[in-house]
């Protein structure tokens, strides 16, 4: 049997693995950190509207009667005192049933002075310790509420100003939300938010990418309508012109063939029968355009050819009576046909 001979060079290496992973190991252990699974609060609190509430008034001296004291103070509108109050009640009773909820005071706490980017780290405390707690739901709907308000045009603070865009960490925390709460309501409102987001931006590439994801993701969400729409309005929006490629077009009459077989009732909307409509008179538009185009380069036939064309299957827009106008004039009214 061949034995394998431990060089030095291979002793070296080997020191030098052991040494990186030694370093990485704290790194990797914070990463990697166990979820911590609390009882329930004791059966005197009741969860409500996203909170657990004391049914019967703790002792003030002890650590829930200090959270009731929180609650009353975040309540009455005086939430200052409630970030350090929170943070030394952590620390002291990090295993306390009521720790979920106090990071879910800290963070409501910041959100209500206006500091909502600083209110994240404790929400985020709470979503990445605590996932088995019955407000990590409510945590969520906070952050989808904090991602809308970021994409509204709230701004850091810097300097005293808020001058700092957020918008790449509210895209950021809509996409979180999904990976959270897959396919739950609230996950739906992040997808099309996100969509919308880049829409409302005139990224209409983006925006488009964005509504097809939402719709594999979510096939029977009451949003399939809207994204639907939405891809129609982002490949009209992409559509350069008459004079250019008509692909955007064409996918987006597909899109909208599509939409009106799937959901017939759907196909008198208003939006849909106006989107049909654009299309329509933009077809119109470029056949006109391909029989000037045969006009200038010379080609009789397939200009009259073109003309009649818009003239016949375009008969009620203005394409068509610009057609017979100019049909008339370069080869007389008997080319009409």
């Amino acid at each position: 049997m061949k034995h394998r001979l431990y060089t030095p060079l291979l002793i070296q290496r080997s020191i030098v693995a052991l040494a990186v992973l030694l370093f990485l190991l704290p790194a990797l252990s914070r990463r990697c950190r166990a979820v911590v699974i609390l009882p329930r609060p004791p059966a005197s609190w009741l969860l409500q509207n996203g909170v657990w509430v004391p049914l019967v008034a703790p002792d003030p001296n002890t650590p829930p009667g200090q959270v009731a004291e929180m609650i009353q103070e975040l309540n009455s509108g005086r939430p200052q005192r409630i970030p350090k109050q929170a943070r030394r009640w952590i620390k002291a009773n990090k295993n306390n049933p009521l720790a979920p909820e106090v990071l879910l005071l800290r963070g409501d706490a910041y959100n209500a002075m206006g500091a909502k980017y600083t209110a994240l780290f404790a929400y985020e405390d709470l979503l990445d310790n605590y996932p088995t707690s019955p407000l990590y739901g409510p945590c969520l709907r906070r952050e989808y509420n904090i991602a809308c308000a970021f994409l509204r045009g709230y701004k850091r603070k810097f300097l005293g100003l808020r001058i700092l865009p957020v918008t790449g960490d509210a895209l950021e925390l809509l996409r979180r939300i999904q990976d959270r709460q897959r396919g739950s309501p609230l996950a739906e409102l992040a997808g099309i938010r996100v969509a919308d987001y880049y829409y409302s931006d005139a990224r209409f590439n983006r925006a488009f990418q964005s509504y097809q994801d939402f719709l594999r993701r979510y096939p029977y969400s009451q949003f399939v309508v809207k994204a639907t729409l939405m891809e129609v309005q982002c490949l009209l929006a992409t559509f350069r012109g008459v004079k250019f490629d008509l692909t955007p077009l064409r996918n987006a009459d597909a899109q909208l063939e599509t939409l009106t077989q799937e959901y017939p009732h759907f196909a008198q909307l208003v939006q849909v029968k106006a989107l049909e409509e654009r299309i329509y008179q933009i077809e119109g538009r470029k056949e006109l355009e391909i029989a000037r185009f045969y006009i200038r380069f010379s080609k009789p036939a397939a200009a009259r050819y073109y003309y009649n064309r818009v003239i016949n299957d375009w008969p009620d827009t203005q394409w068509a009576k610009i057609a017979k106008k100019e049909l008339v004039e370069h080869f007389g009214a008997e080319a009409i046909k």
